[in-house]
This record gives structure tokens, C-alpha cells and sequence, in this order.
């Protein structure tokens, strides 16, 4: 009795041998490729040659079996908090969309650090749990005794990404100091000399307002005659808010002498911030001035448009391929990937 099914027989799998035979070199130049070692054992056409063959027969290898040989798996992890901000998302998206070299997986942990900093942990013990061949992480997120930790257990393929150069690790540059800089230089040409900034009560957020703080400062020195004020952005859980920013709208008003420009950190500070003083009765720029970071889409669409500061952010995504691949590979990637990103000003309404 026939069910109406088509029968099939299952395929037999293909292994590391076959793949060796069909190709014409040897196992270990397979295991080269698939494992993203020996760039100088195996020629570049000799690799991409193998990757096609591995792709039309579809080869897919044993992870569980390269793990326990090699002692790390295929994954490479990336290791963000989450939600993640614009720069970020679009990051992680090329990665995912570029894929890595090596026949390597990305694989995503994340957290939420404004709701429970333990969650951190747990997701880093998760990660190394599952040795993975590499991590690109924040150095924003994760402090050197993690990174030591991770080394410790074998991994040594680190990419960190940092608002300071590092010598000894590989590191994605952001230009933090850069940004205040520009921000304050900005308003300094337009004449502000009384500027506020905002900070946000966020920990993780810490370091990267300290680094643009120097840079806000380093261009205020060689001004002169400019005072600078402080306004903490209450914590919150997920993000900036109408109530958060009519708090600091108030510290603002009680300052014995209003400044004329407000650096907000960010398009999320300042979007609620340009409401919050809008209903307090300033009208911008002409009673203050605002300016963000980032360029976030809506910005563009506020009244008035939001001045702001921002990278190429595709340029990011592509240079944070490229870094991994050299760690993966060995190769070195091509010199413009090693340039430092520029932060530039949108000027718009706001300022």
C-alpha cells in the first residue's frame, strides 16, 4: 500500500576527504580553509577554489566534532548590549549581511544593562560556554579583567571597540574626544559662551561622555572665557522620555544664569529635550541653541530640524568586517580600513 509520499534516499554526507579528492589538494589545506588558518599555506585562488567546491556540494562540517579537536567552535561572537543604538544595529547588520571569512557563524548575545546588570555575566559565561573562535566586543561594556578572562579560556581572536587606542589588542577606534570637540567648536563659532551639557545617569554611558567631555573642554581652552555647566539626564529603562527631559528642562531654569547652547549627548536626549524647552517657552535657537549626536532619521523631520554629529556608519560596518577577517585569517586587511573614522557636523534648525 502506497501513501502518496515520494520516497528518498538520504544523501550521504560528504567529509573533509571528499571535499579534499574534488577539489585536488590535500585534507589539511580543506582544514586551513574551513578553520581560517594557514593563510600562507594556502594561495588566495587555491581558497576561494575550495570555498566554491564546499558551497556546490554543499559541505556543511561537524561543529561539534571541530570543537572538541580544535577546542573552539565556528562561531564568532558579538557581544553588545541591547537595545542597541543606531551606529550599533547598523554594525552588527553588515556583519550579518557581509558574513565573515573561515566559514565562521556570527552569533548575537546581548543584554538589557539599564534593567539588570547581571545579565551581563550570565550572557558572558553563556558566551565562553560555547568557546567560540573569536568576540568583537565594547570595551565600553566589558572591562580588561573580561578580556582576560576570555584569553584565558582560548579565545584570542579580540576585536574591542573603544573611544581610546590600544596597543596590545585590536581595537575597533571610535573618536569619542573627536565628537565634543566638533560639537564644542560648533557652538563656540556661533558665538555661545555659556554652554550646558548633558550627562546621562546611565553607567555604561560613562566613559563615552567623559571622552567627549575632554573634547568639549579641549576646544573651550583654547577659546577661553566660556563657562560650561553639567545637567544630569535622570535614569530610566529604556530610553529617553518627555518627563525625563522636562526634569532637566527644570534644572536648567534654576541655574542662577541660563546658558545660550545645550549639547545633549545624543538625538534621544535632545529630541525630548527640544519638546520639553518648546512647552517651557524657549524658543530655538534663538533663546538656545541644540545639538545632538548621531542623526538619528527623525531629526531631519523635528521643529526645527535637529543640528547633529555623525559617522558613515555603513563605512563602520564594513571596517568592523574587515578587522575580524584579518583576526580570522590572519591577512592583513587593506590599509583604508585601518583609517580612523571623522565624525562630521549636520548643521540644521537647532544651532
Amino acid at each position: 500500500m502506497t501513501t502518496g509520499r515520494k520516497s528518498s534516499r538520504q544523501q550521504p554526507s560528504l567529509s573533509t576527504r571528499d571535499i579534499a579528492r574534488i577539489a585536488g589538494v590535500s585534507r589539511t589545506q580543506v582544514s586551513y580553509v574551513l578553520n581560517g588558518t594557514g593563510s600562507t599555506h594556502v594561495s588566495a585562488e587555491k581558497r576561494k577554489y575550495i570555498l566554491e567546491v564546499i558551497k556546490k556540494f554543499g559541505f556543511r562540517p561537524d561543529n561539534s566534532a571541530q570543537t572538541l579537536r580544535r577546542g573552539y567552535s565556528s562561531e564568532f561572537a558579538v557581544f553588545f548590549p541591547a537595545p542597541y543604538n543606531s551606529r550599533i544595529a547598523n554594525i552588527i547588520g553588515t556583519i550579518h549581511e557581509k558574513g565573515l571569512a573561515g566559514n565562521c557563524v556570527v552569533t548575537q548575545y546581548s543584554w538589557n544593562s539599564q534593567n539588570n546588570p547581571e545579565r551581563k555575566n550570565e550572557a558572558f559565561r553563556a558566551m565562553l560556554a560555547r568557546r567560540p573562535l573569536g568576540i568583537f566586543c565594547s570595551l565600553l561594556d566589558l572591562d580588561r579583567g573580561d578580556i582576560d578572562e576570555a584569553m584565558a579560556g582560548g579565545v584570542d581572536r579580540i576585536l574591542v571597540l573603544d573611544g581610546e587606542r590600544h596597543t596590545d589588542l585590536a581595537t575597533f577606534y571610535m573618536p569619542f574626544e573627536e565628537i565634543g570637540r566638533i560639537a564644542a567648536a560648533h557652538l563656540l563659532e556661533l558665538g555661545h559662551r555659556h554652554i550646558a551639557l548633558i550627562r546621562p545617569i546611565d553607567q555604561t554611558q560613562n566613559r563615552i561622555f567623559n571622552l567627549r567631555y575632554r573634547g568639549v573642554m579641549s576646544a573651550v581652552a583654547a577659546a577661553g572665557n566660556t563657562a560650561i555647566d553639567i545637567l544630569d539626564f535622570p535614569k530610566i529603562v529604556m530610553g529617553p522620555s518627555l518627563d525625563a527631559a522636562k526634569t532637566v528642562v527644570a534644572a536648567l531654569l534654576s541655574l542662577a544664569k541660563r546658558p545660550t547652547a545645550l549639547y545633549a549627548y545624543s538625538d534621544d536626549f535632545a529630541l525630548p529635550l527640544m519638546r520639553a524647552l518648546h512647552e517651557a517657552g524657549f524658543s530655538i535657537p534663538r533663546d538656545i541653541a541644540v545639538l545632538g549626536t548621531d542623526d538619528l532619521p527623525y531629526g531631519e523631520l523635528s521643529i526645527p530640524s535637529l543640528s547633529t554629529i555623525r559617522f558613515d556608519e555603513d563605512a563602520l560596518g564594513e571596517r568592523a568586517v574587515a578587522l575580524i577577517n584579518s583576526l580570522i585569517t590572519g591577512e592583513s586587511a587593506e590599509a583604508r580600513f585601518f583609517q580612523e573614522p571623522e565624525p562630521y557636523l549636520i548643521r540644521r534648525e537647532s544651532t
